[in-house]
């Protein structure tokens, strides 16, 4: 590998970044949230549908760009997915008031196809210059990610409070675009060949490059899929509603925001550093260390009121972040980095099963005794499933 290759590749990265930072989108819902139910005059189940719908589509975005990758150039794929995003937000902006069901057409259906096409493509491409540091560039894309909440809740608030929920809404779609396609040009795949001899020396990977089929015929893959499942309610269920729930347990509305912004930070850092922890001590261990995590936070939140609340909430962020992280990684480790957009596209379906599947756990758990609180207690016995589940993933052949 030359020098200019190695330094064209962080200018990629660099740039990627930027871009990635856009498909953070997901994480701005919870702010966006009280306004709609205000808005449209619904309940909190409701107003949590569009995040959950966009979450579960956003993952079968992601294959779709998988398939895609094989035809058509990152470049291209990333303007088509980042320009059905913004659409989908500026549509968003303005939705009748007395169709609100639309909200789930425009943030749910487009948002999450377009923001899944391009998240895909970006990161299996970043990924592809990177074999060498898999885990730290894939931290360094998914957390760009999980920025995005941190930087863009505090100007969301502002101009829902100054403009409401149409003027918040719009002024989040054009910033994104702007950032999308002044930044997405840079973004090439590495030329054929490029590095496909690399093999870590610390860290299991497989040497073969396993295509759909084939990956569906191993064992490995439905531990993968079905713990990554496992993983993500204790966030999915708490995330669209952080705001008033937060408030339900005795937060103020300013220290609930500060909450909204700390969540944004955890999730953040857990992208960050779990696959680069990943790569000195290894996927497995840090995967059981997050699922131990999360159980024994998101169990602790039943009970929990005022500041307590909010550190959990920090530590069910920094776990989601983690897995957000090492999920993408450990795929590619099991299953190669060729077919890597593709694959994880296919290893994702379980996460939008479960993201489509929690709003109306949430719906649920409202009539039964304990209440929302209940759902808690579901996504603490997900993980430990999940944590059981993985006990079992054997290294890649």
């Amino acid at each position: 590998m030359t020098t200019d290759k190695i330094k064209n590749r962080y200018i990629i990265l660099a740039f990627g970044a930027c871009v990635q930072f856009c498909y953070g989108i997901a994480y701005v819902w919870s702010m966006f949230q009280p306004y709609a139910i205000t808005k449209y005059s619904l309940d909190t189940s409701a107003a949590n549908q569009p995040f959950g719908i966009m979450l579960g589509v956003f993952a079968i975005g992601n294959l779709i760009g998988g398939f895609l990758q094989k035809k058509l150039n990152a470049t291209f794929l990333i303007y088509v997915g980042s320009t059905i995003m913004c659409l989908g937000l500026f549509a968003t902006a303005y939705v009748p008031v007395d169709k609100p069901w639309l909200l789930n057409i425009t943030y749910g259906v487009i948002v999450g196809l377009g923001c899944g096409i391009a998240y895909n493509t970006l990161l299996a491409t970043m990924q592809k210059w990177f074999p060498d540091k898999r885990g730290m560039v894939t931290g360094i894309i998914v957390c760009s990610a999980g920025l995005f909440g941190l930087i863009m809740n505090p100007i969301a608030q502002h101009f829902l409070v100054t403009g409401g929920f149409t003027i918040a809404m719009t002024v989040v779609a054009g910033s994104l675009y702007v950032i999308c396609i002044s930044c997405a040009w840079v973004i090439k795949a590495p030329p054929k060949g490029y590095m496909e001899d690399y093999r870590p020396v610390n860290i299991p990977t497989t040497s073969k490059q396993y295509t759909i089929r084939e990956m569906l015929g191993t064992k490995q893959y439905y531990i993968i899929a079905f713990s990554f499942m496992l993983a993500v309610p204790a966030y999915f269920l708490i995330n669209p509603m952080l705001m008033s729930l937060g408030v339900d347990r005795g937060l103020s509305t300013g220290v609930a925001l500060l909450g909204v912004m700390l969540v944004s930070v955890m999730n953040t850092t857990g992208r960050l550093t779990a696959p680069w922890i990943s790569d000195r001590i290894g996927r497995k261990p840090l995967l059981l260390f997050l699922f131990l995590f999360s159980t024994i936070s998101v169990s602790a939140l039943t009970i929990a009121t005022g500041n307590l609340f909010l550190i959990l909430i920090a530590c069910i962020a920094l776990a989601y972040g983690g897995f957000m992280g090492m999920y993408p990684t450990i795929s590619s480790d099991y299953f190669g980095i060729k077919n890597a957009g593709v694959n994880y596209g296919v290893v994702m379906l379980g996460y939008a099963i479960c993201s489509v599947g929690c709003p109306y756990i949430v719906r649920a758990v409202k009539l039964m005794p304990m209440g929302t609180a209940f759902s808690f207690v579901i996504a603490a016995a997900a993980s430990i499933v999940g944590f059981i589940l993985l006990l079992g993933l054997r290294k890649p052949e």
